[in-house]
């Protein structure tokens, strides 16, 4: 793969929700938002795999293996937006540290299944 091709694809990364693995079990998912010249990553709105939030993040080539891109997450705030039009007010509610939406007081309850 020639430079400009390389450098093509990691351009293709930026703005993507991308996972830094740093060993077998540490890593750091977020928004890739810049990649220096000696492949140095910044990350925003970045977790740890103890859920630990990073605002802003640089990581140091030398520090992680390699990268991957993650799936963007499924706008589960947006949907329970959607269902509130449909229902009276108050019945639906969005519990974002469980990432799930309660209708009706929890007779429904909306999760993504991974």
């Amino acid at each position: 793969m020639s430079l400009r091709s390389f450098n093509t694809e990691l351009g293709s990364l930026l703005d993507k929700i991308v996972k830094v693995y740093l060993d077998n079990e540490k890593f750091f998912v977020g928004q890739l938002k810049g990649v220096s010249e000696t492949q140095d990553l910044i990350l925003i709105n970045a977790k740890n795999e103890k859920n630990k939030d990073f605002p802003k993040l640089l990581i140091r080539s030398t520090y992680y293996n390699f990268v991957s891109v993650e799936e963007e997450p499924f706008p589960m705030q947006a949907l329970s937006d959607r269902i509130a039009t449909i229902f009276s007010k108050g019945h639906v509610n969005y519990i974002e540290d469980q990432n799930i939406i309660s209708i009706l007081n929890g007779k429904i309850i909306v999760m993504r299944m991974e």
